[in-house]
């Protein structure tokens, strides 16, 4: 085995992962994107964008832990440790706490709502 694969395998075997629990908050808050985009677009529109959401969503599992706790006020008023991954599009902001092995998805924000 070359010594970039047993790298590589020490790294993936080193990476924590977590499970991903979506709040009630920020499942209010997907429906009400989804109300929007299927508003906006077409429905293949709609369901492309709402797919991405997911799969940000569900990488979390692995990188939640590149994320620092946030020091914004708005960030933080969701929860005291709270951390945020803003989308690959930078509309929407991803507000998450970790508890044990899980990764709790606390809320899902349009970026502009951010202040501080």
């Amino acid at each position: 085995m070359s010594s970039l694969v047993k790298s590589e395998k020490r790294l993936t075997d080193a990476m924590k992962t977590y499970n991903v629990k979506v709040k009630k908050t920020a499942e209010k808050d997907i429906d009400s994107i989804a109300d929007f985009l299927f508003d906006k677009l077409s429905p293949e529109g709609a369901y492309r964008y709402l797919d991405v959401i997911g799969q940000e969503i569900r990488s979390l599992s692995i990188y939640a832990d590149c994320y620092t706790s946030s020091r914004s006020r708005t960030i933080l008023s969701v929860h005291p440790k709270a951390r945020r991954m803003v989308s690959h599009n930078h509309k929407f902001v991803y507000i998450f706490h970790i508890e044990d092995d899980t990764v709790m998805l606390d809320r899902v924000l349009i970026g502009k709502m951010i202040v501080d």
